[in-house]
């Protein structure tokens, strides 16, 4: 039997700044995902799938509840410590690759820079490992002296899986990382992502409003909906027979919008 690699307990998350009013944009969240596993998380625009991938990342601080992370409580951390405990195990990619990049550092730095952080391999191993990653993402090694200028959105989304994962995290944090590309380079990018948990070996909690993409690349399905789980089970299982009207209707308008 797997273990839990992040375990998520009764989360509340506020955005409201005064406290005579809450405005809990998380009520109560509670989800797990085992090693290895690829949890697929939807649901509607606001419904709060980036505020707990935020949070789970340490960007934002939970009014109540309690993330374990390698079954280690990340409460009562300051944020100094709890970035350096997750940067050792979770990493995450984002929606927009142009984002993810500095502009006046080749794309060989920027995959270096993970390892530079982490600090156990000399310059020439990071170097090779840099390569390696290169090729594992289908990227030849010219590619690390170009800047993220030179290349596609697809060709930067690779990059930046490849610069999450270059010093293998247990856990990937993936917010819609494919949703602002283009459906054939969707493809490749979810290929990729297959590839490289064969390759490495990680967890992954993934983020779509898209339920093809879900039903393709994970193993089970959280469904949120107005900052609350609302149903979870084997993705097969919640396709097949889903049980909460909201994870009905997202089934049924995911299947007229492919029509």
């Amino acid at each position: 039997m797997k273990n839990n690699i992040l375990e998520v307990k009764h989360l509340f998350v506020d955005y409201s700044v005064s406290k005579q009013k809450t405005d809990y944009v998380l009520r109560d969240l509670s989800l797990n995902i085992v090693e290895h596993e690829f949890l697929g998380l939807v649901g509607e625009s606001g419904s709060g799938k980036s505020t707990l991938a935020n949070t789970i990342a340490g960007f934002l601080e939970p009014v109540e509840g309690e993330i374990f992370f390698r079954r280690n409580s990340l409460q009562n951390l300051s944020f100094k410590e709890k970035i350096k405990t997750t940067n050792a195990g979770i990493q995450m990619v984002f929606q927009d690759p142009y984002d993810s990049f500095d502009p006046i550092m080749t794309i060989g730095e920027q995959l270096e820079e993970p390892l530079i952080i982490q600090d156990k391999l000399n310059k020439q191993n990071r170097k090779n490992k840099v390569f390696e990653m290169l090729h594992n993402i289908g990227l030849v090694e010219e590619y690390a002296n170009r800047y993220p200028r030179q290349l596609s959105g697809g060709q930067l989304q690779r990059v930046a899986i490849g610069s999450a994962l270059i010093t293998e995290p247990d856990l990937l944090l993936a917010d819609e990382p494919v949703s602002s590309l283009d459906v054939s380079v969707q493809a490749q990018v979810l290929d990729l992502l297959q590839d490289l948990r064969k390759k490495i070996g990680f967890a992954c909690l993934f983020i779509s409003h898209d339920l093809s993409v879900i039903q393709f690349l994970c193993d089970r399905i959280a469904v949120l909906n107005q900052g609350t789980i609302v149903e979870v089970g084997k993705v097969d299982e919640i396709f097949d027979n889903p049980q909460n009207p909201y994870t009905r209707q997202l089934i049924e308008d995911s299947e007229f919008l492919s029509i």
